[in-house]
């Protein structure tokens, strides 16, 4: 019996078409039609795990001993809530489902430690995939936002990564929580955790004039019963939450992170074409007769037929840039031996030939196999950018480390690099090349994610902090991507305003 993770719009179709309710209007009026159509798939899919109908074919006892009692031949709505077998979603809950005698019986496991089911986080994480297939079964504490995880915050107050949420909210008080709180929508939550307890709730509808949300949860018992559908659901769904009662009870408000990036990312690339780029190489200029830079199936190709990069045309501050790459096998010459080799430049200014007739002056977070992450300066001494890291030294170069590091900086490309913090002391200068931290994946999508927000830089690799770097000079510019022998392909660039520091 095959269990998919996914949603599937055939089971809306086999439980009717889904009513229209009022966050549908909230979604259908955004101007990103990447995001509507990613929240639309979220409210849907909570809305249809809160709506199914069973029967159980025998008695289930609750998980929790309570003496609630799932009845046979009694008919109930949505997942049954559990904190046992909890990470079950619609699609999985309907292989346990046989039509008899007209009823659709749930027909799974029936002991109380077996039975299929989802909780609070479980229920939203299930929802949430629908739209990031990769995202794990989140717990609350999971969902407090912690850069760069899946989760992010929705309006601007301050984390202190606390494990109480009660204590974020005490801490950036009323105001500055509500003012977040006017700033949900439809698919994001709120979530409140205390020690090893808490819950999370899906937001439906959001009513900033009146102060209020309309939420849909996966909560326990009540009174001895289930608390949604005169105690025949474990959902609750538009249920109503004052931002006054958000805040009493400690919920901090959160988004998913893809949905964030795509409300509020610029994509560089736009998978098409290079609108919005342009070329400088060494052998022919502004002109690219040998195809460098192509697109192919949403995919910008770098050949490195030539040596060169490919600029944006408008400068930027204060982001977060991310970058999915991955390597080809071409090199120029065909024979050319050593780890593959490019880069991410930003902040670039001046001419795009404007160091060694090859690149524009610029920071540089270097994606060399072995030291993907390691960041430099791509100027001379007297062209007044620098990069201050906290490093200490080694046979081999100055390596990034946080903890133990002192401060040195950076100021020409001869000065060499300040090498992210898992780098080898071992490295070699060849093909492949891998160390016992690596966190690239060969063969693979890399994702390589840069915060610049004033004079700071931040670099992440799949997800893992690598390098850090302070004192930026400039702390604007283009972003260029290196063409250096190697070929290697990206399939995102994108942008989006970051203003929170980097402490």
């Amino acid at each position: 019996m095959s269990v998919s993770r996914f949603f599937s719009p055939l089971l809306i179709l086999a439980l009717g078409a889904l009513p229209a309710f009022a966050d549908d209007e909230a979604i259908a009026a955004s101007k990103n039609p990447k995001e509507a159509e990613l929240r639309s798939k979220v409210v849907d899919y909570m809305r249809a795990a809160a709506s199914v109908e069973w029967t159980p074919k025998e008695d289930i006892e609750y998980w929790n001993a309570s003496g609630f009692v799932f009845k046979k031949g009694e008919t109930y709505y949505g997942l049954p809530y559990t904190q046992f077998q909890r990470n079950h979603n619609l699609a999985s809950f309907e292989t346990q489902i046989e039509t008899i005698d007209g009823q659709r019986v749930y027909v799974g496991p029936t002991n109380r430690e077996g039975y299929f089911g989802s909780d609070c986080s479980a229920s939203v994480s299930n929802a949430w995939r629908q739209v990031d297939p990769d995202l794990p079964a989140l717990l609350t504490r999971r969902m407090i936002p912690d850069r760069p995880k899946e989760v992010v915050p929705v309006g601007d107050y301050p984390l202190n990564f606390y494990d109480s949420t009660p204590n974020i909210v005490k801490e950036a008080g009323y105001e500055t929580m509500k003012a977040a709180y006017a700033q949900l929508k439809p698919a994001d939550a709120v979530v409140m955790h205390v020690d090893y307890d808490g819950h999370v709730m899906l937001i439906l509808k959001n009513d900033p004039e009146n102060e209020r949300v309309f939420v849909s949860d996966q909560t326990g018992l009540a009174n001895g019963k289930p608390k949604g559908k005169d105690g025949r659901s474990t959902f609750r769904v538009d249920c109503e939450y004052s931002y006054k009662r958000l805040f009493d009870n400690g919920y901090i408000p959160i988004a998913l992170k893809v949905i964030d990036d795509a409300a509020n990312e610029k994509h560089l690339f736009n998978g098409e074409n290079l609108d919005g780029w342009r070329v400088f190489l060494k052998k022919s200029g502004t002109d690219d007769p040998e195809g460098v830079f192509s697109v192919k199936d949403g995919v910008l190709r770098i050949g490195g037929e030539d040596w060169g990069g490919l600029s944006t045309l408008e400068s930027f501050e204060n982001y977060r840039l991310t970058v999915e790459f991955k390597w080809g096998d071409k090199t120029t010459p065909a024979d050319r031996r050593g780890a593959r080799d490019s880069g991410v430049m930003i902040h670039a200014n001046g001419p795009d030939n404007g160091f060694a007739g090859l690149w524009a002056r610029s920071i540089q977070a270097n994606l060399v196999e072995g030291g993907i992450g390691d960041i430099c300066v791509v100027a001379q001494p007297q062209d007044g950018l620098e990069a201050t890291g906290d490093v200490v030294k080694r046979p081999g170069g100055r390596v990034f480390d946080p903890k133990n590091g002192k401060p040195e900086t950076i100021r020409a490309n001869s000065d060499g690099v300040i090498q992210w913090l898992g780098r080898s002391p071992n490295w070699k200068n060849e093909r492949d090349f891998r160390g016992p931290l690596d966190v690239d994946r060969p063969g693979d999508w890399n994702e390589l994610v840069i915060y610049a927000v004033g004079d700071v830089m931040e670099v992440y690799l799949n997800g893992k902090f690598v390098n850090r770097a302070y004192n930026l000079k400039p702390t604007s510019g283009r972003i260029q991507l290196q063409s250096e022998g190697f070929e290697i392909f990206f399939r995102r660039v994108s942008i989006r305003p970051w203003n929170k520091p980097l402490d």
